[in-house]
């Protein structure tokens, strides 16, 4: 017992110095690891500080091109507003010269136009005196006929003027009295060849044989036209009807070439199309020229 006691009391103290040696070591530690706290802190405060500096220097810099911007804008707007002042004046006068121009043109077209009727009426008025001088150098009058005969009149159709002699072919025409308005047109082409009206005159003969189905007449009738008048705004419709014509006579050959004329000369006419149609029926034309793809 003793010896146990004895060994106890040399032990106590051994134990008591190893236990103040961990307390010290773990002492160290704890300030080695508050130490590390420290330095984590102050380096997390630093990178802190460094981000709010980088986040203020952008804040900055954004202000900056915000107001650099709004100036740009500013700029931009002042150099357009002044670009379009300095444009919409000149245009507006342009504008108004073009208007000014554009009843000026009308002024003229309407004095063209009314010196073209002038004209036409000169024309007329100067058949009309030709007629006179030719009715003034006429020979004498027939002596009287015997009771019963019809005379003749001395003068001839040519004695009326052309707007007379024109005026009454168009009432017999209207008036359905075809054989005397076929007579009065053929006399107004007789004693008037040269004004606005007997290119139509001309033509009219030709249609009126046309509608009556004398075809090889008809043929003759816009052969005059084409031949005597060849620039007129009767040309297209009597060639046109010419082809018809010949093509309704039986005569296919020379149908076909006239209708080919009449597309050559006028391919945007009016009877194109009924033009390409009767080639077709002559076998002359296998397809409509741009009608293969639909």
């Amino acid at each position: 017992m003793k010896r146990l006691l004895l060994v106890g009391i040399v032990l106590v103290p051994v134990l008591f110095g190893q236990k103040r040696e961990d307390i010290l070591s773990i002492q160290r530690d704890v300030a080695s690891l508050q130490d590390q706290v420290r330095q984590l802190q102050k380096s997390q405060d630093d990178r802190m500080a460094a981000m709010q500096a980088l986040l203020q220097q952008a804040v900055d810099a954004s202000s900056k091109l915000a107001s650099g911007m709004t100036a740009l804008q500013h700029d931009v707007d002042a150099k357009l507003n002044d670009q379009q002042n300095k444009l919409v004046a000149p245009l507006a006068n342009t504008n108004t010269k073009i208007d000014q121009q554009g009843d000026d043109l009308r002024s003229v077209a309407t004095n063209v136009a009314d010196l073209v009727r002038r004209v036409n009426g000169l024309d007329t008025k100067l058949a009309d005196l030709k007629s006179l001088v030719q009715a003034m150098q006429a020979p004498p009058a027939p002596p009287p006929a015997v009771v019963g005969q019809t005379t003749p009149a001395a003068s001839g159709p040519c004695a009326a003027s052309a707007e007379t002699i024109w005026s009454n072919a168009q009432r017999d025409e209207s008036g359905g009295k075809l054989d005397m308005a076929m007579e009065g047109y053929s006399n107004y082409v007789k004693c008037y060849p040269d004004t606005e009206n007997a290119p139509g005159a001309q033509y009219k003969i030709g249609y009126m044989y046309f509608t009556a189905a004398q075809y090889d007449d008809a043929v003759q009738a816009f052969d005059s036209v084409l031949e005597r008048w060849p620039e007129n705004p009767k040309t297209p419709e009597a060639l046109y009807y010419k082809a018809v014509a010949l093509h309704k006579a039986h005569h296919p050959t020379d149908a076909g070439k006239a209708y080919k004329d009449y597309i050559a000369k006028y391919p945007r006419g009016e009877h194109v199309q009924q033009a390409h149609a009767n080639l077709r029926t002559l076998g002359l034309e296998s397809t409509r020229p741009g009608s293969r793809k639909k």
